[in-house]
């Protein structure tokens, strides 16, 4: 199990590392495994990651509540067009509420996996 979970978060990170940190709602698509694997693989890892290696499991954590980031590619397109209505580099001023829906289910998605990692 633990030669898995370390593949499986080795190639979440390496789209992590493509990607651009602080863009919400990125396109679940790129991701190699789902996300509920990806989100089993990393609890596992921190649970296996003994204490004296505390920048491995702080790395870990990171990837964890990032996960949040990664949406239905219809959602991502959705947040995109929102961004671009509220840039002015799109007309269309309807995009940006349901794309500020989807960011904030994002960010309390995000809180929620923060909380799991601190036992709450």
């Amino acid at each position: 199990m633990l030669a898995l979970a370390t593949r499986v978060v080795s190639e979440y990170g390496k789209v992590l590392a493509q990607v651009s940190p602080g863009v919400y709602g990125l396109p679940e698509s790129l991701l190699p495994y789902p996300k509920e694997r990806i989100r089993e693989a990393l609890r596992y890892l921190l649970q296996s990651v003994v204490q004296e290696h505390p920048e491995l499991r702080e790395g870990l954590a990171r990837g964890y509540v990032y996960l949040a980031q990664f949406v239905a590619d219809d959602d991502a397109q959705t947040i995109a067009r929102g961004a671009a209505s509220a840039t002015g580099q799109s007309p269309d001023q309807g995009d940006a509420e349901p794309a500020m829906r989807l960011i904030n289910r994002i960010k309390a998605e995000m809180e929620q996996a923060l909380n799991e990692l601190a036992g709450g």
